[in-house]
């Protein structure tokens, strides 16, 4: 399993948020796309459609190594950071 950090920072590397909106905001289903083998490649994932494209890889060995590299990694976009910088009378 993955311990809180872990499980943060997926959340932030799928969902581009740390954490998920109230369930009466949120819409989403999670989705997971399976992609063409290669274990030299990185997951990826699609924010904006809660959406995780997996490489089909050869073990689940490298699976966990792929995919923690990635969420530790490779964060492009953050719409906690975005939001904060909004001054609070625009958010509301």
């Amino acid at each position: 399993g993955l311990g809180q950090e872990d499980l943060g920072a997926f959340l932030r590397f799928v969902w581009g948020r740390s954490r998920l909106p109230r369930p009466s905001e949120f819409t989403e289903t999670f989705k997971v796309h399976i992609s063409p083998p290669g274990d030299n490649r990185l997951p990826k994932a699609d924010t904006c459609f809660f959406t995780l494209n997996l490489p089909a890889y050869s073990s689940e060995e490298v699976l966990r190594t792929r995919l923690l590299y990635a969420i530790h990694h490779c964060r492009d976009m953050d719409a906690d950071l975005l939001e904060a910088a909004i001054p609070q009378a625009v958010a509301r």
